[in-house]
């Protein structure tokens, strides 16, 4: 896989979108395709949807005179890294015990590695991005939920059973609201996009003042993420709290990485961070009161600079690494 004509394909499968690119062993993306599935999550239409575009995206290089060496593919949820199966996955209700790996190869006659898509991201931006130069990071995907990927001496961390990395799913309010997993106070439930508009509706259906109601024409069930952020940066008070109160319960989380991990950087992707100015004062104020000062200092709070290809890309280096 050392010459530059073998090229991988790195799939990111989100809970919105499936995207897809051509990525070279130097991590150079080339062809990229996106399929929107919002509005269709069943099995049989995503598994098709990729199935024929890497198709597409093979004939393509091909034309160009390269090669498809392999496949590479982040999937959100439970992963069986062994067996290539994703045991349940909680944007795709009824993904049960799907072998994604070998109905991929199947189809497509090609390798495919399969991985977490936080693990993906991580190690995106391992490779390409922000922790180039980190042995060891912990990355957090900040959207629709809350990812993580670890890398420690260079490799993805997959603990025992392929789990490690579950950081949305940290407590960080007994006492607080249930997530979407079952437990009570999980940082997803707070510092996600999720968490934040459920956070808007539940104030706002208790009577509390917010432009909000303008912004989603009075229908709290149109109240979005963004529609929070430009909220604050109008001055509304509510939607400030919120992104505040995101913070600090991603400060908490911070905190306990550092103190049990020691990472030399901890790296936030997502569409959340572009509300960086608003909630990371608040977690970093709280990461410092509850970690221990020597590595709180040593430690590197940074962006992603993947944006939204770190899955992408980190698909395609896993594949390339492993194959």
């Amino acid at each position: 896989m050392k010459k530059d004509n073998c090229i991988v394909i790195g799939i990111d499968l989100g809970g919105s979108a499936i995207r897809l690119s051509t990525v070279t062993s130097r991590g150079k993306i080339r062809y990229s395709r996106r399929v929107d599935i919002s509005g269709r999550r069943e099995k049989r239409y995503i598994l098709s949807s990729i199935i024929e575009n890497i198709t597409e995206l093979t004939v393509i290089e091909k034309h160009a005179g390269n090669r498809i060496c392999a496949v590479g593919i982040g999937s959100p949820g439970i992963i069986d890294l062994g067996k290539g199966v994703v045991i349940t996955s909680p944007n795709f209700t009824d993904w049960k015990g799907v072998r994604l790996k070998s109905i991929l190869e199947n189809a497509v006659n090609l390798p495919v590695v399969l991985d977490n898509d936080a693990n993906a991201a991580a190690y995106g931006e391992k490779w390409k991005g922000a922790g180039r130069r980190a042995d060891s990071l912990v990355c957090l995907t900040m959207g629709t939920g809350i990812g993580g990927g670890i890398i420690l001496n260079g490799e993805v961390w997959h603990g025992a059973d392929g789990m490690a990395g579950e950081i949305g799913h940290m407590t960080v309010d007994p006492s607080g609201p249930r997530c979407n997993c079952g437990n009570y106070g999980c940082l997803e439930a707070y510092s996600s996009a999720t968490g934040m508009i459920r956070s808007a509706v539940g104030s706002i259906k208790l009577g509390k003042r917010s432009s909000l109601r303008r912004l989603s024409s009075g229908r709290s069930g149109n109240i979005t993420s963004k529609m929070i952020y430009d909220a604050a940066l109008t001055g509304d008070r509510l939607s400030i709290n919120i992104l505040n109160d995101a913070g600090k319960y991603l400060g908490i989380a911070m905190a306990g990485l550092i103190n049990i991990l020691n990472p030399e950087m901890i790296v936030l992707t997502g569409a959340v961070t572009g509300a960086w100015d608003f909630f990371m004062p608040a977690a970093m104020m709280e990461m410092r009161k509850r970690a221990y000062e020597v590595l709180t200092d040593r430690t590197k709070i940074v962006r992603g600079r993947l944006a939204d290809t770190a899955g992408i890309v980190g698909a395609a280096g896993l594949a390339i690494k492993q194959l």
